[in-house]
């Protein structure tokens, strides 16, 4: 189902992956999208499979789970309206890291890479609009994580990771060998 058969331009406003979009750029993007809906306990995203589409989550809620093991799905975080997954895979071809699931009925925009490089193409501001709001999205996980983990290691029982912790946050600052 096209994205403009349900939505406006108007309605991607609230969700800040379309933050500081003028309603021409909104426009364009939701004429490059998708929306579908999904059922309580469907798979949206596969780990290990690699689709370039970056997810919106226009209403319900989903979970992020991650193998660990042989079959253990352990919840890395559960997001709903507004939140987006699939971007590290979206800007950069690679396997998905996680799975997505929902826990209530879902819907959510789709936006494909070859759509998003005909915006990019067309010299449209809402191409780099997604990238740099998508960079603040990752930016905030980053951070959260980085205090996370630095309380982690903090605690009394943490102490023998805190030097492995320093030399991965080391590698990640400084190793860009993709």
């Amino acid at each position: 189902m096209t994205a403009t058969d349900v939505l406006t331009e108007a309605d991607l406003a609230e969700f800040r992956i379309f933050e500081r979009m003028t309603a021409r750029d909104r426009t364009a993007l939701l004429e490059r999208m998708e929306l579908h809906k999904y059922a309580p306990n469907d798979r949206i995203l596969r780990e290990g499979l690699s689709i370039q589409i970056l997810w919106v989550i226009v209403k319900g809620d989903c979970v992020v789970t991650k193998t660990i093991g042989d079959d253990d799905q352990r919840v890395l975080a559960k997001l709903g309206p507004g939140d987006i997954f699939g971007e590290m895979s979206f800007f950069r071809s690679a396997p998905h890291s996680a799975s997505i699931k929902t826990t209530t009925d879902v819907e959510v925009l789709m936006l494909r890479r070859d759509k998003y490089d005909e915006l990019e193409a067309s010299g449209s501001t809402a191409a780099h609009r997604i990238a740099t709001n998508t960079a603040a999205v990752l930016a905030e996980r980053l951070r959260r994580m980085d205090d996370w983990m630095c309380e982690l290691v903090e605690k009394p029982d943490g102490a023998g990771h805190r030097e492995e912790w320093q030399q991965f946050r080391a590698n990640v600052y400084t190793n860009w060998d993709f």
